[in-house]
Formats: C-alpha cells, sequence, structure tokens
C-alpha cells in the first residue's frame, strides 16, 4: 500500500519526525507546570485557554485523520497537509508576535527543545506538502 503512493523517504522521515514532534507537544503541553499561567492576568488565562484547547484539539484530530486521508486519497491528502503547514507556519508567527511576550514558558526541560526544534517541523511539513503537490501517482485525481 505505501509502495503504491510512490512517497519518497525524505517524505516519510518527514512524517515521523512530525509525528514525534506533536507527541513531544501533546506531552509537553499536559505536564506544563501549574505556575506557568498567571490565573489573576485575564491575558494569561485567554493566552492558556488558546494554548491548551485549540491547540491540544488540532493536533489530537490532525494525528488521528492524517494517516486515513493520506491513504485514502493523495489529492485531499495534499490539500490537508497545505492547510496543516500553513497552520503551522500562522501558530509559528503568532507565538513570536504574541504569545512569547505574555508567556513565560520554563527555560528548561521539553518546552526548550520543542522550541528550538519547531523550525525543523515547518521545514518537514513544507517538504511534505511540496512533494505531495508535485508527486505523480496511480491515483486519479
Amino acid at each position: 500500500m505505501i509502495k503504491n503512493l510512490r512517497l519518497s523517504k525524505v517524505f516519510w522521515l518527514a512524517l515521523a519526525f512530525t509525528y514525534i514532534f506533536l507527541i513531544l507537544t501533546v506531552y509537553g503541553l499536559l505536564t506544563l507546570p501549574q505556575d506557568t499561567f498567571d490565573t489573576d492576568n485575564s491575558e494569561h488565562v485567554i493566552a492558556a485557554v488558546k494554548l491548551t484547547y485549540v491547540r491540544f484539539s488540532l493536533i489530537a484530530v490532525s494525528m488521528v485523520t492524517y494517516p486515513i486521508i493520506l491513504f485514502g486519497s493523495l489529492k485531499y491528502a495534499k490539500y490537508f497537509t497545505i492547510a496543516l503547514t500553513a497552520w503551522a507556519i500562522a501558530m509559528y508567527i503568532d507565538d513570536y508576535l504574541v504569545l512569547y511576550r505574555i508567556i513565560e514558558y520554563p527555560k528548561r526541560g521539553i518546552i526548550v527543545i520543542l522550541q528550538l526544534i519547531r523550525p525543523i517541523l515547518l521545514v518537514c511539513l513544507l517538504w511534505m506538502s511540496f512533494e505531495l503537490t508535485f508527486t505523480k501517482s496511480k491515483e486519479r485525481y
């Protein structure tokens, strides 16, 4: 089934890295220290809700549905990957312009690692989008 998709090994490595990153992100979100957010500050509360509920739910849904879409139709996998890539880039920009000024993340542990390797995630998503856009497969669009 995987050989019929005619996707490169680089695509599968990028997909594996993406899943590892997302699993670490979910773990990082679930294990944030309680004092990360100032509950007396309304900006912190809004940022915490945005960070935990919206992102966590989108990550969880994406991780479950992506393989189904990928093995079902490359056409829809391409659109889904491009949408996820755009969302990840928008979050990255939003974090640097807004969120990092509001929230002080822990300076150690998994959060620092995730922030350091996040650009690699974006490169992996861009590659996956690029390859799905220009790959010729046996599937008819």
